[in-house]
C-alpha cells in the first residue's frame, strides 16, 4: 500500500490491522517488522495520503475499494491438516466488510498468495449476508520478493489482474486498471479470469521451488563424485531455456510461500482427484526434506560430536534484508543441533531472541543464545554455520574468524558465501556447496567406486551443501479522493 500511495498521490489509503502494535509502528515507528527503505518511505506519506487504523468498520464504510492482504495459513487440524488453506481469515474478513459496507458497492481485491476458488468463498459470504450485485472480488497477487519489496514494486513489468468474465466483473477490471494508471500503464496490466489469477501464484512458486530442489538434488550427487556445482550451474544456467536464476544450492527452502504453496498445490491436485500430479509435488516437498536432513546430519557426522560445544548459527530470518523466520532453514538446523546437546550462539541484525525462542521446540536458555554480532557468536565457538548470506556475514575477515574460534575451527557455508580455498589456507576445516577436490581431502568410498569403473583415479573430494531461498501484510482499503474518473458507481 506504501508503493500504492507514492505513486498515487491523488488517491488515499488507509491501512488497517486488527493488532494495535502494528497500527502504532506503522504511524510513528519504529516497524515491528523489516523491509529495507519501507521505514523511510512510510515517514514521506504519514500525513499525506496515507494512514493507519484498528477499525475496520470505519475504514471499510468509507472505501470504494477494498486491497484484502490477509495471510492463508494451512490447516493445522482437520481434514487436510497441514497442507489445505485454511480459509476461516478469509471467511470472516469478508463477513466483517459485508456488515460494515451499509448497503454501498464494493470492489474486493484479493492481494496475498491464496489458493484457487477463494474469491468465489468470499462472493458466497458477501451474497449470504447482503446483496452480492453490490461487491465484486477481483484478484491482484502480489508477486514481488521480501527483502525486494520496494525495488520489485518500484520496477514492475507486468502485473495480473483477475475478474469474472460478467458486464459488472469487467467495469470493476476496468476501474482497478484506471486506478493504478499513474503508477502502472494499462499495457502492462495482463487481465485474466480470476481462477487463472489465484492458480498463477501458487504454480510460480511451485516451479520456483522444483527449481531450488533440482539444484540441491544435484548438489548431492556432485559432493559424491567430487563434481563441482558452481561449475556445473554455470553450464546449466548458460542455456537461454533454462537461465541462471535460482541455480544455487542451499540448506533447504525458506519463507512464508514457496512450501506452503506447494502443500496447497499437492491438495488440490488431490482435491481434483489428480493423485499422479499430486505425486509429483509431494516428491519436491520429500527433496527438501531430505536436503534439510542432509545438512544437519553432515554437520553432526563432520565434527564427530557436537555435545557441549558452541557453534555459531549466522542468520535466522528465512533470507537476507528480512526479518521473516517463516519456514527458514534455521530452524531445523539449530532444533537439530539442539537435540545433540550443542550450545547454538545465534547472530542475526533484524531477528530478536523472542521470535527465535518462538520458532524453536522448547528451548532451553542454557542452549540457546543470541549474540550481538557476529564476532561475539564466533568467539569460542568449535563450528561457524552460515545459514543466511547478511552482507555483514559474506565480507567477514577469516584470519580474525579462525583467530577467535576453538580450535579445530569448522565452516559450514551453506550459501557458498564464503572462498573455501581462502578458508582451507587458513586451516579451517571447510565444507559447502562449492568446495571440490582441490583442497586435497580423501574421496568417498562411492567417489572412489564411481572412478574405478571408469578405470580412472581421482582423489580429494569435498562439497557439502548450501541454505535458505514473502511477508507481512495488512487488510488494506482504499478511499478514493474525489471523481478522479473513476466509474464504479455505473455498479450501483
Amino acid at each position: 500500500m506504501a508503493m500504492m500511495a507514492k505513486n498515487i498521490p491523488k488517491v488515499k489509503f488507509t491501512v488497517c490491522d486488527d493488532n494495535p502494535s502494528v497500527v502504532c509502528g506503522c504511524q510513528s515507528g519504529p516497524l515491528p517488522f523489516y523491509e529495507p527503505g519501507l521505514e523511510e518511505l512510510l515517514a514521506s506519506l504519514r500525513n499525506k495520503n496515507l494512514s493507519f487504523t484498528s477499525s475496520l468498520e470505519d475504514v471499510v464504510a468509507s472505501s470504494q475499494v477494498i486491497f484484502v492482504c490477509i495471510n492463508t495459513p494451512l490447516k493445522s487440524s482437520g481434514s487436510g491438516a497441514g497442507k489445505a488453506p485454511d480459509l476461516s481469515g478469509w471467511d470472516n474478513i469478508a463477513r466483517r466488510i459485508g456488515k460494515a459496507s451499509k448497503g454501498d458497492c464494493k470492489i474486493i481485491v484479493e492481494c496475498s498468495t491464496i489458493p484457487v476458488a477463494t474469491g468465489e468463498t468470499m462472493r458466497k459470504v458477501l451474497h449470504a449476508i447482503g446483496d452480492a450485485a453490490k461487491y465484486e472480488v477481483l484478484c491482484f497477487p502480489s508477486f514481488y520478493r521480501g527483502g525486494m519489496a520496494l525495488q520489485d514494486l518500484g520496477s514492475t513489468q507486468k502485473v495480473l489482474l483477475g475478474s469474472l468474465d460478467t458486464k459488472t466483473g469487467i467495469i470493476a477490471s476496468q476501474t482497478i486498471t484506471k486506478l493504478l494508471n499513474p503508477w502502472i500503464s494499462p499495457d502492462r496490466i495482463v487481465q485474466s479470469n480470476i481462477w487463472s489469477a489465484e492458480l498463477s501464484k501458487l504454480a510460480q512458486n511451485a516451479f520456483i521451488a522444483q527449481r531450488i530442489s533440482s539444484v540441491n538434488a544435484v548438489s548431492a550427487l556432485c559432493e559424491k563424485t567430487g563434481a563441482d556445482l558452481k561449475e556445473v550451474m554455470d553450464t546449466v544456467g548458460s542455456d537461454s531455456r533454462i537461465g541462471a536464476g535460482y541455480l544455487k544450492s542451499c540448506a533447504g527452502m525458506g519463507g512464508p510461500t514457496l512450501l506452503q504453496n506447494l502443500k496447497m498445490l499437492v491438495y488440490l491436485c488431490e482435491h481434483m482427484q489428480l493423485a499422479e500430479v499430486a505425486e509429483y509435488w509431494k516428491e519436491i516437498l520429500k527433496l527438501n526434506e531430505f536436503q534439510s536432513r542432509r545438512f544437519c546430519d553432515n554437520i553432526v557426522d563432520t565434527m564427530v560430536t557436537v555435545k557441549n560445544k558452541k557453534i555459531a548459527i549466522l542468520g535466522f530470518a528465512y533470507k537476507p534484508d528480512t526479518s521473516d523466520t517463516r519456514e527458514s532453514p534455521a530452524i531445523p538446523i539449530c532444533n537439530s543441533l539442539i537435540s545433540e546437546g550443542c550450545r547454538v550462539s545465534i547472530c542475526d541484525p533484524q531477528v530478536s531472541m523472542e521470535a527465535i525462542f518462538e520458532c524453536l521446540k522448547n528451548p532451553s536458555p542454557m542452549l540457546v543464545s543470541k549474540s550481538a554480532n557476529v564476532m561475539e557468536a564466533l568467539t569460542g565457538a568449535s563450528a561457524a554455520v552460515l545459514v543466511t548470506d547478511w552482507d555483514d556475514f559474506k565480507h567477514l575477515d577469516m584470519s580474525e574468524v579462525i583467530r577467535v574460534m576453538e580450535k579445530p575451527s569448522f565452516l559450514f557455508d551453506s550459501r557458498s558465501a564464503w572462498d573455501h580455498v581462502e578458508c582451507a589456507g587458513l586451516g579451517f576445516e571447510f565444507y559447502g556447496s562449492d568446495a571440490h577436490d582441490d583442497l586435497g581431502r580423501t574421496s568417498s568410498p562411492a567417489h572412489e567406486r564411481f572412478f574405478d569403473c571408469c578405470g580412472q583415479a581421482q582423489e580429494g573430494i569435498s562439497g557439502r551443501i548450501s541454505g535458505t531461498i514473502q511477508t507481512i501484510s495488512f487488510r488494506c482499503a482504499v478511499t478514493m479522493m474525489g471523481d478522479h474518473g473513476v466509474p464504479w458507481r455505473a455498479l450501483q
